[in-house]
């Protein structure tokens, strides 16, 4: 249905994803690394339909609690979070993303779910798939600041086989 939520009818693998998230981060403790869970409020891809074609904003918009959106903040002082591992499940329509942004000299990693709808993300994947780069926007509600991720070979966050189908 045109204007309903991304979730909508795909809430439980929702909970899967962010279950999955906690799991990840779980993991890279066990292995020394110290890691920050993020819960999203809301993921929109970026640009919108309605935003300008030519704006640099391109990637996914993350609005995050403000809580967790101070304590990613203070994470990033001095460090450079330069590699990620990503992990994608599709299902009606929608791609579920846990994505890790390692820092790999400090030890640090933040891992967030994410998700996107095709179908209202397709100027997104386009020109995602044409740089070869992704960001990833994070922001408090108020939308005062914001820390952004990058993500260089994007391949494993958008939809499977989606450049290639393209080029094609």
């Amino acid at each position: 249905m045109a204007g309903s939520h991304p979730l909508t009818g795909v809430q439980d693998l929702w909970e899967d994803v962010i279950e999955d998230m906690e799991a990840t981060a779980a993991e890279y403790r066990e292995a020394g690394w110290e890691a920050l869970e993020l819960h999203p409020g809301d993921v929109t891809a970026l640009p919108t339909a309605s935003a300008a074609t030519e704006s640099d904003r391109l990637g996914l918009d993350v609005l995050l609690p403000g809580d967790e959106f101070r304590e990613l903040e203070e994470l990033m002082e001095g460090t450079s979070f330069d590699e990620y591992d990503a992990y994608r499940a599709e299902e009606g329509g929608v791609v579920f993303l846990v994505v890790a942004m390692k820092a790999p000299e400090a030890g640090l990693v933040v891992v967030l779910p994410l998700y996107y709808a095709v179908r209202e993300a397709e100027e997104m994947l386009d020109r995602v798939a044409a740089r070869g780069e992704m960001r990833t926007f994070l922001r408090p509600l108020d939308d005062s600041r914001r820390v952004v991720f990058s993500q260089d070979e994007p391949d494993n966050l958008l939809p499977a086989g989606y450049g290639k189908e393209k080029a094609e």
